[in-house]
């Protein structure tokens, strides 16, 4: 809902809207409260308010903190429960009645049935307040204590006022947050947000000069307040975004690996999850690394493999150097090797556990990390899975385990193996050898 207010006399006529108790009981209160007088009343005009607006709030002069005091009386359901002393020019001085029910001061209009579809503005103190309604806004209120000075203080009293706030206020289904702008009012913002909840908060921003809505009032009349609320921002939720507000991502192309008769069932993209399963000796392993190879010769991409059942010295080494030269190690020559062992270092990585590891999800996936970041890896290989130390909680079935590690590994693609621009191989040995098939390699030279 947009805050549509429009700077009128709507401030002049609250003098006769508002409740005449209130003025009855500013008029019969003790001698040292007296209406506000004219030397209050020039300061209060300087600074941009209305004097019939003010004194039908029941604002009064005082001299209960120095000589420019006014007193703001505090009313709960039409009763004053406190009066809030503060001062107008001068040293800022503030201070209220010992021991009163900490409330919101115009708390009464957070209930007012005529109010119930307006968006209620929360301010840091009573003027901010009172400028928002001499500026024509009628569901607007400020907390009784201001901001709290610095973040970590005892806030197990301070907050008790909403506590005293009545049910309306939970009701409420957009809250303006029009606290001041310097630390202690970000803060106070935050915090009312956390517990008033931020998917229905908005807070305002002011111009460049001012720091709350007195200022904003005093630098720019009635109608820089209602431009002011009327531009109040939504907080950020994490998650929730409008499609413009998404930063705009790089295509990803489905990339063949020339598996023979996968390109029209599979291709590989940046940022996937992909399980491979199958019964034990199936040849899991051999197919997931002849992939690898694959990709690493037609679209150079970097595999690092946290393989647990291979020892990557002899392992690994025995069957990329059989696949890059498509013949078993025994018949190929010293020179074969050597090319082949380039190959193998510039292309591949291994996460090899040391005696006294013990290679956990989050240790292995740190590594893995480290691999894409400084390698520029694209293909993180764990295999096999029942060879990690899992660390499940006694009270997790393997069931709900194994759907947090997915969604665990789904994030870390996601978030780790970020698109990059990466050209695809364009030599002819890549493009037109014959792929060797994973059952090339005899059994015998597989652990």
């Amino acid at each position: 809902m947009r805050l549509e207010r429009v700077p009128t006399e709507h401030g002049r006529r609250l003098a006769e809207t508002q409740s005449a108790e209130k003025v009855r009981l500013s008029k019969t209160a003790s001698l040292v409260l007296i209406m506000i007088d004219d030397r209050h009343a020039k300061l209060l005009e300087a600074r941009g308010f209305y004097i019939e607006v003010l004194e039908s709030l029941g604002v009064e002069s005082s001299t209960k903190v120095g000589p420019d005091t006014i007193a703001i009386p505090i009313f709960e359901a039409g009763t004053r429960i406190n009066t809030k002393f503060r001062t107008i020019a001068g040293e800022k001085k503030f201070c209220q009645e010992p021991g009163a029910k900490p409330v919101f001061w115009n708390v009464d209009r957070i209930t007012d049935e005529t109010l119930k579809n307006e968006p209620l503005i929360i301010t840091e103190g009573e003027l901010d307040a009172i400028a928002a309604i001499q500026s024509g806004f009628g569901r607007v209120v400020s907390v009784p204590n201001g901001a709290p000075q610095r973040e970590g203080e005892d806030t197990s009293n301070r907050y008790r006022f909403l506590d005293n706030a009545p049910k309306a206020l939970h009701q409420c289904k957009e809250i303006v947050f029009a606290t001041d702008s310097d630390g202690p009012g970000v803060l106070l913002m935050n915090e009312l947000a956390l517990r008033l909840g931020r998917v229905r908060c908005r807070w305002v921003k002011y111009p460049k000069v001012c720091k709350d809505l007195a200022d904003t009032l005093a630098m720019f009349g009635q109608r820089g307040v209602v431009e002011t609320i009327n531009r109040a921002q939504w907080f950020e939720i994490d998650g929730l975004y409008r499609m413009a507000d998404l930063p705009p991502l790089p295509e990803l192309t489905p990339l063949d690996s020339g598996f023979p008769g996968l390109k029209d069932h599979w291709k590989l993209r940046d940022g996937d999850l992909v399980v491979i399963s199958g019964t034990p000796g199936s040849g899991k392993t051999t197919i997931a690394n002849v992939i690898a190879c694959m990709m690493a010769s037609r679209h150079r991409w970097k595999t690092v493999f946290a393989s647990f059942e291979q020892v990557a010295q002899r392992d690994h080494k025995r069957f990329l150097r059989t696949w890059r030269n498509a013949k078993l190690v025994v018949h190929q020559t010293p020179e074969e090797i050597d090319q082949a062992d380039a190959w193998i270092n510039e292309n591949f990585l291994f996460v090899a556990p040391g005696d006294d590891d013990e290679p956990t999800l989050e240790w292995t996936l740190e590594r893995l990390s480290t691999a894409v970041v400084r390698y520029g890896v694209k293909i993180c290989m764990i295999d096999p899975w029942n060879e990690l130390a899992h660390e499940r909680p006694g009270a997790m079935s393997m069931t709900d385990y194994i759907g947090y590690a997915l969604r665990v590994l789904k994030r870390f693609a996601k978030k780790t193996l970020s698109p990059r621009d990466r050209g695809s191989a364009s030599n002819e040995d890549a493009a037109n050898r014959k792929w060797p098939l994973p059952n090339a390699v005899p059994l015998r030279h597989r652990r």
